[in-house]
């Protein structure tokens, strides 16, 4: 087994001006003939190990939807607290009341912290200035914990369009799962589908409001805490307003944004499935680099806000998270979710063990 990535240094690790040099991924060569699919595949599986990110282009979600997806969070984030606080987070009990607006100190990011008292201490020494909007399953058909919407008359047309946004990328989800299949030649192309089949995503609607800049470069406040994403496969949406880095082993690293690229990147389960041979990365949200700072940046010394909407792919909630067929000598690196615990366990308890955390 591979050597951690993820000890306190590396958490704490200095960040570099040169950005992050990961492939830009052709969902339109994915779809392609077998060879072009051959090629992307190879990318796609290299891309993973080395790096745990690529950006994808050329994607089934369409420029317009995606557009329209980030109006409604800028619609939604405008709201008075009062109307958003009528879709409250509930106190956090299980995986599926998760839902909801949560203000900023709702939910405080860490990684691999377990501990209640050390969770304690990161809330003072690094505090996160963002405010998010959760969603389940928002399929009409879904059999899962309903979701906790704003009243339609305070935001006509909200719902309407997430419950389409959910299938959207829902369909996108599963042909990359059937993508991530081939890519590690399972002997069924489909299982990572399969394990899958209830689509028990996560959604969260994000926004880094405005703020002075000096908070975040001195680091006495964030934007988010350097983490690892709890899921299998995440698709992140961003706009042009930097501020993305991910730890490349030795330090972080900017993520230039790229107009018409969704970023995907490794979580925990599928680190874990691979058996460390895919990479699930640290990365966090700081301030924009110079060498990004186009529209983003004022003389005046703020940071304009900042909106994401980040798709997590995540298994059923009863799947065994355990190493795929095939797959049983270990890979480089050592994944997050063998520790001090119980070596194997289902989606639903790695979950719940780290929202514990995030919510503690």
């Amino acid at each position: 087994m591979g050597a951690s990535h993820y000890t306190t240094e590396v958490k704490e690790a200095a960040s570099v001006e040169i950005p992050f040099d990961m492939p830009v991924i052709d969902y339109a060569g994915l779809c392609g003939s077998p060879e072009e699919r051959a090629k992307w595949l190879d990318e796609l599986d290299r891309g993973f190990q080395t790096y745990g990110f690529v950006y994808l282009s050329n994607s089934s979600i369409p420029e317009e939807m995606l557009e329209e997806a980030f109006e409604w969070s800028k619609r939604l984030f405008a709201l008075p607290l009062e109307v958003k606080m009528k879709a409250k987070h509930p106190a956090y009990e299980t995986p599926y009341s998760h839902r909801g607006y949560a203000p900023q100190g709702v939910g405080h990011t860490v990684q691999l912290l377990f501990d209640p008292d050390e969770i304690e201490k990161t809330k003072i020494t690094a505090p996160e200035i963002k405010e998010t909007f959760e969603l389940g399953n928002s399929r009409p058909d879904s059999e899962l914990v309903p979701n906790n919407w704003i009243p339609e008359e305070d935001l006509p047309g909200f719902r309407a369009f997430h419950e389409r946004w959910f299938v959207a990328c829902t369909e996108l989800s599963q042909s990359l799962q059937r993508c991530l299949g081939e890519a590690l030649k399972l002997e069924d192309p489909d299982l990572l589908c399969k394990q899958e089949s209830k689509y028990d995503a996560h959604i969260s609607l994000m926004h880094y409001p405005e703020m002075l800049i000096e908070p975040l470069r001195s680091g006495t406040k964030h934007r988010l805490n350097a983490h690892s994403d709890y899921g299998s496969l995440t698709m992140l949406f961003q706009g042009l307003v930097g501020g993305l880095e991910v730890h490349d082993g030795e330090a972080y690293r900017p993520i230039v944004p790229k107009r018409g690229t969704i970023i995907l990147n490794v979580g925990d389960m599928l680190e874990r499935q691979t058996n460390g041979r895919w990479k699930s990365s640290l990365h966090r949200v700081v301030a924009p680099r110079e060498i990004m700072m186009r529209d983003d940046y004022e003389p005046s010394g703020t940071v304009v806000d900042r909106y994401a909407i980040v798709y997590f792919c995540q298994p059923n909630a009863d799947v065994l998270i355990d190493t795929l067929p095939g797959y049983e000598e270990a890979g480089k690196w050592k994944p997050n979710m063998i520790g001090d615990w119980d070596e194997k366990m289902t989606s639903l308890q790695w979950l719940h063990k780290r929202y514990t955390a995030e919510f503690h």
